[in-house]
């Protein structure tokens, strides 16, 4: 860059610049002490104003350039010698002119520095500025002009509009998104939620606004989004994570979740999508085809049992028959008879199995009728009678209750698995004790418990106690079944099945039945 020379004063003379001897010809050709001991301090702004990227300006009270840098001639689009010594009207358009002078024009009124941002045409470019202007006085306080500092901020404003655009465009993918969305920040107490979108507002139970800034450890039962161990794995390895996993969840019960992590810098992104439906779908089509081939097993098992079991029924009326025709001692004739008719009614039972086992193959839909509920509680105890004399006591309290409508083989079903599994979770000792009780629930439900006092169920057992196939007995001692079963079974009915328990206090199994007049 050239001198920058100011302009000359009417008459010829050359106004004197307050940067001294490098903005204007010497005035004497030997300065004074004073003059030469501010030479370098003047020397020294002139080379630090060059090197700076803002744009450094003097006018004159006429509102002509007296000195530019380089960065503000660039931005002018001008040499600097075709700058100094002119007005703004002779450079710029007539509304930027307009608008530089009017700037000018305050600063001298106020007598002090303003600034203020600008938005203007300058050279044919759309800029932004950040404008300081204040005014030049001399030792004796005299105004003689004033300087400007003018900050290009258009870069910086493009860069934050792309950045502000970039967010609201990820804010409304993340929102859009039917996965939960999550960044987080390290920080010594822990991990700071930056942002998460709808679906993540339902896994902390709370709005975004409401979460955002707060640590992760404030909403416990939302920890396994993203662990800090895990995600200092993450950050560690540099590696994303991907995994599915199960959580049991307040008010949602048990879900599947598929978690992604990926560390972005100093950050973590946590995606949480539900599969909780897929792999419900997955269980039961796995359970469908699993019970496709109990169909078909249980379609066999009934054939293979029907046949034989005619030939028993046979025989013990042929036996009935013959014992009467006999002369025997009356006591023992009625011991026998009672004996017969007790192996009579297992095998009418057997045969009452056999045929919901070919319905269950065929898919056919069970006949209801209202039936006495004490009955088949009683008869049902006969049944596990064998697993229940070995572990206690029986203890039967029941209610005043109204018949329900049901069918006794399926209703039987159910209470002798209930039973059973009552019994073997009584202690060895035989000092255990299963208790049924039955009361009217509510004007339409009748409600049977089954308690006992035995070791319980582990809380991490109960919520999957009604699966298919969920057993915790030995291979070989269950298939799982018995409960889902049981719990269809119910359900079938128009009823409910649930359970409770305490680990080393018992179990209760809830069943509630509508009365028959309650059912159409």
């Amino acid at each position: 860059m050239s001198d920058v020379r100011g302009p000359a004063e009417p008459g010829g003379e050359v106004a004197e610049h307050p940067l001294g001897a490098r903005a204007v010809p010497a005035l004497a050709s030997e300065p004074c002490p004073a003059q030469e001991q501010a030479l370098p301090y003047q020397a020294l702004f002139l080379a630090v104003a060059e090197e700076l990227p803002d744009a450094i300006f003097t006018k004159d009270l006429h509102g002509r350039y007296t000195y530019i840098n380089a960065a503000g001639a660039r931005f002018l689009d001008r040499p600097v010698e075709e700058i100094l010594g002119r007005r703004d009207s002779e450079i710029l358009g007539q509304e930027e002119a307009r608008n530089t002078q009017e700037f000018d024009r305050q600063t001298l009124l106020a007598g002090r520095t303003l600034r203020a941002e600008m938005s203007e045409w300058m050279a044919g470019v759309q800029r932004e500025w950040l404008s300081t202007k204040g005014v030049l006085r001399r030792p004796d306080g005299q105004v003689i002009g004033l300087f400007g500092i003018c900050r290009d901020m258009s870069d910086q404003r493009r860069s934050e509009a792309a950045r502000n655009q970039s967010e609201a465009l990820f804010r409304t993918a993340s929102t859009n998104s039917f996965d939960a969305f999550f960044i987080v920040r390290p920080e010594p107490e822990g991990l700071r939620l930056l942002h998460l979108n709808m679906h993540a507002e339902a896994l902390l139970g709370c709005e975004a606004r409401a979460a955002e800034g707060h640590l992760l450890s404030e909403f416990p039962h939302a920890a396994f989004i993203a662990p800090l161990a895990l995600c200092q794995e993450v950050w560690r390895t540099g590696k994303p994570h991907d995994e599915e996993l199960k959580q049991l969840l307040p008010q949602h019960g048990r879900r599947w979740f598929r978690r992604q992590l990926s560390a972005v810098g100093e950050c973590m992104a946590v995606t949480v999508r539900d599969i909780t439906e897929h792999r419900e779908n997955e269980l039961r089509l796995r359970l469908n085809e699993r019970m496709a081939a109990v169909g078909m097993l249980a379609s066999g098992v009934a054939h293979e049992i029907n046949n034989p079991l005619a030939f028993v029924l046979s025989n013990l009326h042929y036996i009935e028959k013959e014992l009467r025709r006999l002369k025997l001692v009356h006591t023992d004739m009625g011991e026998m008879m009672e004996a017969i008719a007790d192996a009579r009614e297992g095998a009418e039972r057997v045969r009452g199995i056999v045929q919901s086992l070919r319905a269950l193959a065929r898919g056919d839909s069970v006949t209801t009728q209202p039936m006495d509920l004490h009955e088949v509680l009683d008869n049902s105890v006969q049944l596990a009678w064998g697993r229940l004399r070995s572990r206690g006591n029986v203890v039967r309290e029941y209610g005043e209750i109204p018949q329900v409508m049901a069918n006794s083989v399926q209703l039987s079903q159910v209470f002798v698995n209930l039973l059973v599994n009552a019994a073997q979770a009584l202690p060895d000792s035989g000092n255990g004790e299963v208790r049924i009780l039955t009361r009217q629930h509510s004007d339409t439900l009748v409600l049977i418990e089954v308690q006992d006092n035995g070791c319980g169920i582990p809380a991490e057992n109960l919520e999957r106690i009604f699966e298919p196939f969920f057993t915790t007995k030995p291979v070989g001692e269950g298939t799982g079944l018995g409960l889902s079963v049981s719990h269809d079974i119910i359900r079938g009915l128009g009823g409910q099945l649930s359970v409770t328990s305490t680990p080393g206090a018992g179990t209760t199994f809830r069943v509630l039945l509508p009365k028959a007049s309650e059912v159409h």
